[in-house]
């Protein structure tokens, strides 16, 4: 994954900011590194001027389960440029996220809404008149589980995987970036690469998918090649895929760029639709195919094929013992005759 000078900004958003997104921030920032900043805001949190800058029931859980320096010192309001500024935008449940659309301009594709409810002062009346601390407290403690449980689950879906730029249907930034599985998950465009690489003995690289990864487990692929990291420039992120998947650093100059691609593609099995701007490169590798060495999280095994082979595994879409070829033949048609030109 490519470094990013601008950490990755999460917002969360209630509706006075002295309880829920305070606690949901506080907690979710002992999750998270360097890459990451971490900020809270209420939609009417400067409109209701009785509350308090912390609520009690906030400050008591912070402390609980020490949270209390990183809880902020105070209300902040919502803005139309906090929820531009933020790449990901939490609501802690959809009567706020509601409310925001109708006074916010903001980009919804880069939100989530929960389904955490505040304490009603009406449920609040009712606990204290009962006179039963503990029920104050129960109340308040299974909020916060849910915060947690909601926090913990974000956490893992935004690090799971590398963030990218996010792009329209004609390769312009939209000015957002987001972890590549929730660009998949709601159908956006991102960019890609696709390496198309022969060692000094003449012999094409064919990758055979780990079955573990998530798209086209254990098939072949006549190419090198993933998505272009955030603030990355895609002749670089070719560079960096031949290095992470075969263990070979090639100089930026011996890549040749051939044409870009508009890949669109249904996944069935997941019921996702992937939207990528291929840029296509050609490369000689200066080694011999037996110094090759595969990157195991997302390769199981590398090939060396002669141009006959690969010329029949793209007629037959798959060679006997070996596999069958993704789903993107007319790119690996297309790729292999434009390099074969050069």
């Amino acid at each position: 994954m490519a470094k990013t000078e601008k950490p990755f900004n999460v917002h969360f958003v209630c509706r006075g900011n002295v309880f829920r997104s305070r606690l949901a921030a506080a907690y979710f920032d002992t999750l998270v590194d360097q890459r990451f900043t971490v900020t809270s805001s209420g939609i009417n949190a400067a409109a209701i001027n009785d509350m308090p800058i912390i609520s009690p029931q906030a400050e008591t859980t912070a402390k609980v389960h020490h949270l209390h320096h990183g809880l902020s010192r105070r209300k902040l309001q919502t803005t139309d440029k906090l929820l531009t500024e933020a790449d990901v935008i939490v609501f802690m449940n959809k009567d706020v996220y509601d409310d925001a659309l109708r006074q916010y301009d903001f980009d919804v594709r880069k939100c989530q809404v929960w389904d955490v409810h505040d304490i009603t002062m009406a449920h609040l009346h009712r606990m204290q008149a009962s006179h039963i601390d503990q029920d104050i407290v129960d109340g308040v403690a299974k909020i916060y589980r849910n915060i947690q449980r909601h926090c913990n689950e974000l956490h893992e879906y935004l690090t799971r995987a590398g963030w990218h730029d996010v792009m329209d249907a004609e390769n312009k930034p939209t000015g957002m970036r987001l972890p590549i599985t929730w660009i998949t998950d709601r159908g956006l465009w991102y960019r890609g690469v696709h390496v198309v690489a022969q060692t000094v003995d003449g012999k094409y690289v064919v990758e055979k998918r780990s079955k573990n990864i998530v798209f086209s487990p254990g098939m072949l692929e006549i190419s090198l090649g993933g998505g272009v990291d955030t603030g990355e420039h895609p002749h670089t992120a070719a560079v960096r895929e031949t290095r992470e998947e075969i263990g070979v650093h090639v100089p930026e100059t011996h890549f040749k760029p051939l044409f870009m691609h508009k890949q669109v593609a249904y996944h069935p099995h997941y019921r996702k639709q992937t939207r990528c701007h291929v840029y296509v490169y050609s490369v000689k590798l200066p080694v011999h195919s037996k110094d090759l060495h595969p990157q195991l999280s997302e390769v199981a095994e590398i090939l060396t094929l002669s141009k006959r082979q690969v010329k029949r595994l793209l007629r037959k879409h798959r060679l006997r013992h070996l596999g069958q070829l993704t789903w993107s033949y007319k790119l690996h048609s297309k790729a292999i005759a434009y390099s074969s030109t050069l």
